[in-house]
């Protein structure tokens, strides 16, 4: 399928989120809300609040792409990037939470793919005229975080408790993961849009894969307690892998206030 403009991300996403519920596959989980949140993206860009919508566009077709030729390599049995290797093999252990496989799907997409959609977009000097743009989604992503751990909350009743207790000022697990994440997305697309020749971008790349992928193997495997209440939660999740991602695919983007 041919990815040019938001509409072909969002139909190829419906695809895999289809594909992911005939088949019982929890890849299906991050798939759910990397729908949502680009549909909030869309919107935003037709209300006009981007600076450049048209180049809102090319970044984020530019972005899902990495993430639909992860998926299509690995479905074909091919090797992905480390990253995305990781999140996808791990995606077979049943004993791990929804939650994790969201913030696997969010470490491999937004701290690895986005810097490197965003550098390909805009090379050199040119970068830093992306940053509002870059930035302005946090806020729309921040607006989708209460939305999303209320869903969560209704897969695992104690969630929204738990997040409450644990949540970072005003954010909550999902929004402060992805508010890092972007974060440091952010400094690493500058490295790689400044990297003086291909050879030296692709070092740039690789070491940062390495490192996007070692913090996938401590979402998997975290500390002993964690780990213990994270088997816990999953024990406890209610619903098939299907009607889980039906439940993510209910996030709503109507009335996002960003």
């Amino acid at each position: 399928m041919v990815v040019n403009s938001f509409t072909d991300v969002i139909a190829r996403l419906e695809q895999i989120i289809a594909w992911a519920k005939t088949n019982e596959s929890p890849l299906g989980y991050f798939a759910a809300l990397y729908y949502k949140m680009t549909i909030a993206v869309r919107d935003a860009v037709i209300r006009g609040e981007f600076e450049n919508g048209s180049r809102m566009e090319q970044v984020d077709v530019a972005f899902a792409k990495r993430y639909f030729d992860a998926f299509d390599t690995w479905q074909a049995g091919g090797t992905p990037t480390e990253s995305w290797r990781i999140s996808f093999e791990v995606a077979q252990d049943q004993q791990i939470t929804v939650m994790q496989h969201l913030l696997l799907g969010m470490n491999a997409h937004i701290n690895l793919d986005l810097c490197i959609a965003a550098a390909s977009v805009r090379q050199r000097d040119a970068i830093f005229g992306l940053r509002h743009d870059f930035m302005h989604v946090n806020k729309i992503i921040e607006s989708l975080t209460d939305q999303t751990q209320s869903q969560l909350a209704k897969i695992w009743l104690p969630f929204d408790w738990l997040d409450r207790l644990f949540r970072t000022e005003d954010e909550g697990w999902v929004g402060f993961s992805i508010s890092a994440a972007r974060g440091a997305s952010w400094k690493a697309a500058q490295l790689i849009a400044f990297a003086p020749d291909r050879a030296a971008e692709q070092i740039v790349i690789a070491e940062l894969d390495k490192n996007v992928a070692f913090f996938a193997k401590k979402i998997h495997s975290p500390g002993l307690w964690l780990r213990w209440l994270l088997r816990f939660m999953r024990r406890w999740e209610a619903g098939s892998v299907k009607e889980k991602i039906e439940v993510l695919e209910n996030i709503s983007v109507s009335e996002l206030n960003t």
